[in-house]
């Protein structure tokens, strides 16, 4: 029986997550996949960023040459960092290279950004690890002082943990008023970041629920220091989370270790895991809740046929 489509109320917005520390992230394999998934019609292609693998496995490309690489070999698909850790990276730094490769690539860059998560990538490569709480401080104070300098002609500023002197970032980014600012993270300190300085919202994994209290919260938030709620930009997240085949029985040979692993039937978790029909049912639970672009890794990656079921039977039901 075919499945009924309904135009949904706003379109949504479909994006892959490509991680740089994956046994499959080679620059010719991530130039390929990307460039499947833009002529299959995803809006945009997120990389992670990494030192090291999360497992600790001691290999992974750089995200920010590997976005600017794909620049020039791509034509229309967005170029995004799911989600750069703000330790890397000073503001500064960061402010101009987002800006050079806004203009190179003419407006395509969407970037995400949060505090830091993994421990032993910092340690051992000389970066600082300090509490949550003063990475989000730092947090805060970085996206604030980059939007000034993308914003403003000349910026001084005495942060807590940056400081600026009548610096002047030129060229401006090429997408007005700037690029949005994708904050990453599920805690109610990141939310507070979100309310008060960021663009858009990715969480990790949420389920509908979380994901629609979390929009809640972060609106009301926005309303009480005068920012318009309904500017809120919101994405799905999740890094091979997406599995999806033609059938049931499909379904069950691929994902038995990951269903093992994760304790729980696929439908109560947070994954993108079924036929395409059930794809649909998940990412309809979603965009109710408030999510307006779905950004996930496919779990066959380096393969590319869950990306093109995906492409061929999901996507266009939310066309």
């Amino acid at each position: 029986m075919p499945i009924e489509k309904k135009k949904p109320a706003t379109r949504m917005e479909f994006g892959i997550v490509l991680h740089v520390s994956a046994n499959y992230a080679n620059w010719r394999t991530l130039l390929r996949i990307t460039q499947e998934a833009e002529l299959l019609g995803y809006d945009s292609v997120w990389l992670s960023d990494h030192f090291i693998s999360p497992s600790g496995r001691p290999y992974a490309l750089e995200s920010w040459t590997v976005l600017s690489a794909l620049a020039p070999l791509t034509h229309k698909i967005k170029l995004g960092t799911y989600v750069l850790c703000n330790q890397f990276r000073h503001p500064s730094i960061l402010a101009k290279m987002a800006s050079t490769l806004d203009n190179i690539s003419k407006g395509r860059l969407e970037l995400g950004i949060g505090a830091g998560w993994l421990r032993d990538e910092h340690l051992a490569f000389g970066f600082a690890w300090d509490k949550h709480s003063i990475r989000v401080e730092r947090l805060r104070e970085a996206i604030e002082i980059i939007k000034k300098l993308w914003m403003e002609n000349q910026v001084t500023c005495a942060g807590k943990y940056f400081q600026l002197k009548k610096a002047a970032l030129e060229p401006k980014t090429f997408q007005k008023p700037h690029p949005s600012i994708w904050v990453g993270g599920n805690s109610n300190a990141i939310m507070q970041v979100v309310a008060e300085v960021g663009d858009g919202w990715i969480p990790v994994l949420p389920t509908p629920k979380q994901l629609a209290d979390g929009i809640s919260h972060i609106r009301e938030e926005m309303k009480q220091i005068g920012r318009e709620g309904q500017k809120l930009r919101v994405a799905y997240g999740g890094s091979g989370c997406a599995l999806i085949a033609e059938n049931e029985k499909s379904i069950k040979k691929l994902a038995e270790p990951l269903i093992r692993s994760m304790k729980k039937p696929t439908e109560k978790s947070a994954w993108l895991i079924g036929t395409p029909k059930q794809c649909i049912q998940k990412i309809e639970q979603y965009r109710k809740a408030g999510a307006q672009k779905i950004v996930a890794g496919f779990y066959d990656f380096p393969s590319t046929k869950g990306l093109k079921l995906f492409a061929k039977s999901v996507i266009p039901h939310f066309k």
